[in-house]
């Protein structure tokens, strides 16, 4: 039955999380947190959402304002963005296809940046300020999008490897800065929770349907020996 019912719907996977710090950037600068949700409703339409908080440290201040990621098995071929900072506008069109250089992390194909440009788009100031959160729902059409997931996005890797990168600019000592995200995989023993937390639960849904069919068999030899 359970499995049943997630198969009747539209498939929807888990948010992961990810990271960008100071330890990974090329000028020690920028931090930031941010996670991923993928969801397809058929194999040419899906939705994959992008949330980020800028984490950098408050006494230099600074502006998260673009990012790229990549084109998993380029099965993407038309994307639209409607974000919560309507000053962030789509990268990669028409292609969606390495046409975003994200130098020295090699080129990307889809993102978002202030005014459309992922190394300047003016002021930094309309971006992503430190301790904020902005929410970007990338729209696509393509093929075989119902075959993606979460992890398909966080291994489409760049020429450098890297599967995302945020641009940071207006730091309070004049400098910018590109961060690209790490990934961590759960722990074997969180792996293992998660599977024994499942057999738990399909243990206590056989015993309840058990429950149940015993009660309708007590009540249906009631009823014939009346």
């Amino acid at each position: 039955m359970l499995f049943a019912f997630l198969f009747a719907f539209p498939s929807a996977s888990y948010a992961d999380t990810f990271t960008g710090n100071t330890a990974s950037s090329t000028d020690g600068l920028g931090n930031f947190m941010g996670e991923f949700t993928y969801k397809y409703f058929s194999s040419t339409n899906a939705v994959f959402d992008v949330t980020l908080t800028n984490t950098s440290a408050i006494s230099n201040g600074g502006y998260l304002t673009g990012f790229v990621f990549n084109n998993p098995n380029n099965y993407i071929s038309g994307v639209t963005l409607a974000s919560s900072n309507s000053s962030f506008e789509l990268l990669g069109a028409q292609s969606f296809n390495d046409s975003v250089s994200a130098s020295p992390y090699g080129k990307f194909d889809i993102g978002a940046a202030l005014g459309g440009n992922f190394l300047g788009g003016g002021s930094p100031l309309s971006g992503i300020a430190v301790n904020n959160t902005a929410t970007f729902e990338f729209a696509l059409s393509g093929n075989n999008l119902d075959q993606l997931s979460v992890s398909s996005f966080v291994g489409a890797t760049a020429s450098s490897n890297e599967f995302f990168v945020a641009r940071f600019r207006g730091f309070e000592n004049g400098g910018s800065d590109k961060v690209p995200g790490f990934y961590s995989v759960p722990e074997p023993s969180t792996w293992l929770l998660t599977c024994l937390g499942f057999v738990g639960l399909m243990v206590f849904r056989n015993r309840q349907q058990d429950v149940q069919e015993s009660e309708l068999l007590y009540k249906w030899q009631r009823l014939s020996e009346v």
